[in-house]
């Protein structure tokens, strides 16, 4: 089957990341993946798929959804970092809060403040919805507070603040068909330093910045910006 031109670039963006998801894992969830999308194969990931008739390029404009925070999978920092009593890593109402601010100002800095690309917020027949969920956090260390960090343990070092995963889906605003679908998953810088509040948020952002330089450097040439 033959991909739309629009369709093989946007492929680009999907084939990024995800390098380290088992097969296993790709078998399970590709039980959810709606009948319209085709898998990709022979790529450097086991989950990217794509409607191969769509036509990217009509979409002009986005519709951005706040990230989706509800359901985030924790996966507790090592026994070897952590001292007893601490308490189990955990999202608070104010982490979401965050979360959801500093993907959305990483999205709209790079798609509309760089790529030029109108931000709207009621559905046309121009316009691609992107909506995100995060899906999975991996942090290296406790997390940055007093009950979790007690006294004399407040200064933590570690190589890098941890792993993030995202599911990010690309759809019609209007009719709400999946255009594509990726799961990706990216790591802190890899240097050992001080590991806190700033610094793991600091990484954060990166993280989300570069998820979104991708979405614009692929909508660029999808528009033959580039």
């Amino acid at each position: 089957m033959r991909y739309s031109v629009s369709g093989t670039l946007l492929l680009s963006l999907l084939l990024v990341a995800c390098q380290h998801t088992t097969q296993d894992q790709a078998s399970k969830d590709a039980a959810t993946i709606p009948d319209n999308l085709v898998r990709v194969d022979h790529t450097s990931t086991r989950l990217a798929y794509v409607d191969p008739s769509a036509d990217f390029s009509q979409y002009t404009a986005i519709l951005l959804t706040p990230l989706g925070v509800d359901n985030v999978e924790i996966i507790q920092p090592s026994a070897s970092i952590t001292t007893t009593g601490s308490r189990k890593w955990e999202l608070t109402d104010a982490d979401k809060q965050r979360l959801q601010q500093d993907f959305r100002r990483a999205m709209v800095q790079q798609l509309s403040d760089k790529g030029g690309y109108a931000l709207v917020e009621t559905p046309a027949n121009n316009v691609m919805r992107i909506s995100a969920i995060l899906t999975r956090i991996a942090p290296t260390a406790p997390k940055d507070d007093n009950r979790s960090r007690p006294p004399g343990r407040n200064k933590v070092f570690t190589e890098g603040a941890g792993k993030m995963r995202i599911e990010v889906t690309f759809s019609d605003s209007e009719t709400g068909a999946v255009l594509a679908l990726a799961k990706d998953t990216r790591s802190g810088l890899r240097i050992w330093g001080i590991n806190n509040s700033v610094t793991n948020g600091a990484e954060v952002r990166r993280m989300f910045t570069a998820w979104a330089m991708q979405i614009r450097t692929q909508l660029d040439r999808i528009h033959k910006k580039e």
